[in-house]
C-alpha cells in the first residue's frame, strides 16, 4: 500500500507496479480533491481520511500487507495502520516512513491560510516539499493549491498518539541525504512508533529522492517486503 505526499496523488506510483514485478500488488490510495478525484473536496482532518479508507481497504486486505508513505503519507499511513489493526484485526507485516518526520516530531503550524496560492506553493517549494518544476506552470501550481491546503490543514490538526498503540511489526525510515527537512534525528524517531525492529536508510537526492530513482528506490522496497514476508510472497 503506498501513499503519496501532500498535495499529490497516486499517479505517481503508477510505475512501480512493473518495477516491483509480478509478485508484489501494488495499492496506490488516493486521496480526495486531486487526480481522479479532483472534483471531490479534500479532507482537512485525519478522522475523515481514516473513516473512508479504513472500512474499505480493511474488506480488500485479504494477504499480508505492507505500507509505505512519503512525507505526509508517511504520518496518514501510519494512522491508518493504526486503525487497521485495531478496528479489523489487519496489522500491518512492515511499514516504511519515506522523507517524513515522526509523528511526535511534526513541528509547529504553518502559515498557510495567511498566504496566496502561489506564495504557498512557492514558500513548499522553497522548502524542499514540493518539486520545483510545479511552481514554474501557473496553471500547475492552481491545481495543486487546493488539496495541498487541505493536507496542511490536516496536518495542522494532527495530534500524535499514546505510546500504547504502536505498530507490532518491523518499520524503516527513510530519507534524502539532502532532505533538510527532514533530518537524521527526525527518521530515528520512528523507532518509538513501533514493537518490532527499526532500521533507516538514506539515498541520494533531496526530499523527492523517490521520484528521482524509482529503480532504486523499488529495489531497496522489494528487500524490505522479502525480509519480512520471504521471497515471492
Amino acid at each position: 500500500m503506498c501513499l503519496p505526499h501532500a498535495g499529490s496523488g497516486a499517479y505517481q506510483f503508477r510505475p512501480w507496479q512493473e518495477l516491483l514485478g509480478p509478485d508484489v500488488a501494488l495499492l496506490a490510495v488516493q486521496l480526495p480533491g486531486r487526480e481522479n478525484r479532483w472534483r471531490e473536496e479534500p479532507a482537512t482532518t485525519m478522522a475523515e481520511v481514516l473513516d473512508e479508507l479504513a472500512p474499505a481497504l480493511a474488506a480488500r486486505l485479504d494477504r499480508p500487507y505492507m505500507v509505505f508513505g512519503h512525507s505526509m503519507g508517511a504520518l496518514v499511513g501510519y494512522e491508518l495502520a493504526r486503525v487497521l489493526g485495531r478496528a479489523h484485526s489487519r496489522w500491518p507485516s512492515g511499514f516504511v516512513a519515506s522523507a517524513a518526520r515522526a509523528p511526535d516530531a511534526q513541528g509547529g503550524p504553518s502559515r498557510a491560510v495567511e498566504l496566496s496560492d502561489q506564495q504557498l506553493v512557492a514558500e513548499l517549494v522553497a522548502d524542499g516539499a514540493v518539486p520545483a518544476a510545479v511552481a514554474a506552470n501557473g496553471r500547475l501550481a492552481a491545481a495543486i493549491a487546493r488539496p495541498l491546503r487541505g493536507d496542511i490543514t490536516m496536518c495542522d490538526s494532527y495530534t500524535p498518539p499514546v505510546a500504547d498503540t504502536l505498530l507490532p511489526c518491523p518499520i524503516s525510515a527513510w530519507r534524502g541525504q539532502e532532505d533538510t527537512g527532514v533530518t537524521e534525528d527526525h527518521v530515528h524517531r520512528w523507532s518509538r512508533c513501533s514493537t518490532g525492529t527499526s532500521t533507516v536508510r538514506t539515498f541520494a537526492g533531496d526530499h523527492f529522492y523517490h521520484l528521482a530513482d524509482p529503480h532504486k528506490v523499488t529495489s531497496e522496497l522489494r528487500s524490505f517486503i522479502a525480509g519480512q514476508l520471504g521471497p515471492g510472497s
